[in-house]
């Protein structure tokens, strides 16, 4: 950060405020802002002191989904951090759909309150990057392109998309593509691909901040078809201890050696999954032609703009198409408002076949209908970003 950020503290809670000023007193790229806050100042103490980042106590408030929505939505410029209880079940999925672009329980170790604090910043200063102008040098070390193919509805087919278009990727560029398997519970990008490893993605999680090629090429499984894969976690403890501030410094880390990046995000949208979106370029978003996969991509559409995610990053991915019964994909466009970027035509045997046999359905007939729609998608991401991929 070239200078000190400010962070506003939203707590009535006496622990809280102590706690936080003896964290931020040691950090001297971190400046809490002393403001005596209540409900009929809020607005008022913001508008003044223009934060950059706001801790909300969910004791602050009766309806604390209800402030972090109004929140973010009234500044967008603040990212949000969620102090949550420490007992007491909060949905967690909730705070992040509210807007919250982190969440920490209390009571906490002052140095994960700094950590999460900063790489909400350092996410926040990527996204706005993005707008200004780079040196040639900048670009040149920036050009990895990062993919995130996710489905608010499960079942829908992120992983099918996610493995397809990764090796598509690779065999249309003619350079390394890496596929995460970002479900880091019952992922099956593995599965997918009839790998037998115990390699995954906790293995790097364990030196975030200290990896170098040689250890990611160790981690990091060759597939057959070109591509490489880095597992999901073999076990739900595992899981469960990745936080977003280490996975972020991972992806950090992987840009660096490869030019390219999928990450099958699945269906479950979390602090982790807002971490890959977050460092990714585009986020490829699937769904089928049904309503009820219409409405959940509506409302994730709805919840990108508290993200911060400008529409062009977002691209539509209509797989499992042209059967009789679908919703034409031009009243699905005019629904969403937003055009189809891609389309995958539906032939949900020889998917399954290729399911069962683990071998992706790219690599099994090139030239089925399905393959083609692939190949497709990945010349015209090719086209789609700025600045445009190597050749």
């Amino acid at each position: 950060m070239s200078e000190s950020a400010t962070i506003l503290l939203v707590s009535k809670n006496e622990s809280i405020l102590e706690a936080t000023r003896t964290t931020f007193a040691r950090e001297s790229d971190l400046n809490l802002l002393e403001r005596e806050v209540n409900t009929s100042n809020l607005n008022a103490v913001i508008e003044e002191t223009q934060p950059d980042v706001i801790l909300v106590d969910f004791d602050f408030s009766p309806q604390p989904f209800n402030l972090v929505d109004k929140i973010v939505s009234s500044y967008s410029r603040s990212a949000v951090i969620a102090i949550l209880p420490e007992t007491g079940n909060v949905n967690l999925d909730r705070v992040v759909l509210a807007g919250a672009r982190a969440f920490i329980h209390y009571p906490f170790p002052p140095e994960k309150l700094a950590i999460t604090v900063k790489r909400v910043i350092q996410l926040l200063e990527r996204n706005q990057s993005q707008s200004s102008q780079v040196s040639e040098a900048e670009v040149k070390r920036n050009q990895t392109n990062i993919f995130t193919v996710f489905s608010p509805k499960g079942g829908a087919g992120s992983t099918t998309v996610a493995t397809n278009l990764a090796i598509s990727l690779h065999q249309t560029l003619k350079e390394d593509v890496l596929l995460i398997d970002g479900k880091h519970l019952f992922g099956h990008v593995a599965l997918y691909l009839n790998l037998r490893t115990g390699n995954s993605l906790t293995d790097l999680i364990a030196h975030a901040g200290m990896l170098d090629k040689q250890l990611i090429n160790q981690v990091v499984v060759k597939h057959n078809s070109g591509i490489h894969v880095l597992p999901s976690p073999n076990s739900i403890s595992e899981a469960q201890g990745i936080r977003p501030e280490n996975l972020f410094t991972v992806i950090q880390s992987l840009q660096e050696h490869f030019p390219h990046i999928v990450i099958d995000a699945g269906n479950n949208l979390n602090e982790n999954t807002v971490t890959y979106m977050d460092a990714s370029d585009k986020i490829l978003l699937v769904l089928n032609p049904d309503l009820a996969s219409m409405r959940d991509v509506r409302q994730f559409i709805e919840i990108s703009s508290t993200l911060s995610y400008p529409k062009e990053k977002i691209l539509l991915i209509l797989n499992q198409a042209g059967r009789k019964a679908d919703v034409k994909l031009e009243e699905i466009e005019q629904i969403l408002k937003m055009k189809i970027f891609g389309k995958i035509p539906a032939d949900e045997n020889f998917a399954l076949a290729c399911l069962n046999e683990g071998v992706p359905i790219v690599v099994k007939k090139s030239r089925h209908p399905i393959s083609k729609a692939f190949k497709d998608i990945a010349k015209d991401l090719q086209k789609a970003l700025q600045p445009p991929l190597r050749k």
